[in-house]
């Protein structure tokens, strides 16, 4: 009863293997994720724009509202993936910077709407162009195929690690 079969032996060799290629993709995927925050925070502090990672990500469906009639806070939140009062408070400091403007729905009182300022704009598409830049400059390194068996597996990738993350509690969720 003391002796492992070839099939048990096997079988804990196959986990082990597993083990170690789970941690060695943990490993690069964290590697990864460093890289482009070291990238992006370099290409910030060069930028003139003045815009962070953060404010762009929340800024993003402002340059695609070609009509100009402002989005709603709670959207541009949910867009950026952050609570009302953390888009909120972000608002409110670009406001101040003269990127965008907050006025109140004219069709509902309770709403604010948020536009992009031309000044806004100009330095969303600025930022934008130079992170663009520097993607096209680093993914250069792989071929057409290359980068779309990489897009792939990595949506799949966050596809699968968003499946693990536990939802928000009531009260988060209220705050969303």
């Amino acid at each position: 009863m003391g002796e492992v079969s070839k099939h048990e032996e096997h079988g804990l060799e196959d986990l082990a293997c597993e083990e170690t290629s789970v941690r060695e993709l943990a490993q690069a995927a964290d590697r990864l994720f460093y890289a482009m925050r070291r990238s992006r925070a370099a290409t910030m502090g060069r930028s003139g724009a003045g815009l962070s990672m953060a404010q762009l990500t929340l800024l993003e469906p402002l340059a695609a509202d070609t009509r100009g009639e402002g989005l709603p806070v709670g959207r541009l939140a949910a867009a950026a993936e952050v609570s009302v009062p953390t888009a909120t408070r972000m608002l409110k400091q670009l406001e101040a910077a003269g990127v965008v403007t907050r006025q109140r729905s004219p069709h509902d009182e309770r709403q604010v709407l948020i536009r992009l300022t031309e000044d806004g704009a100009g330095r969303f598409a600025v930022m934008r162009t130079e992170l663009r830049a520097r993607q096209c400059e680093a993914l250069a390194h792989f071929t057409p195929l290359e980068r779309r068996e990489l897009a792939a597996q990595l949506q799949r990738l966050a596809a699968v690690i968003g499946d693990t993350v536990p939802p928000p509690a009531e009260g988060e969720a209220a705050q969303r």
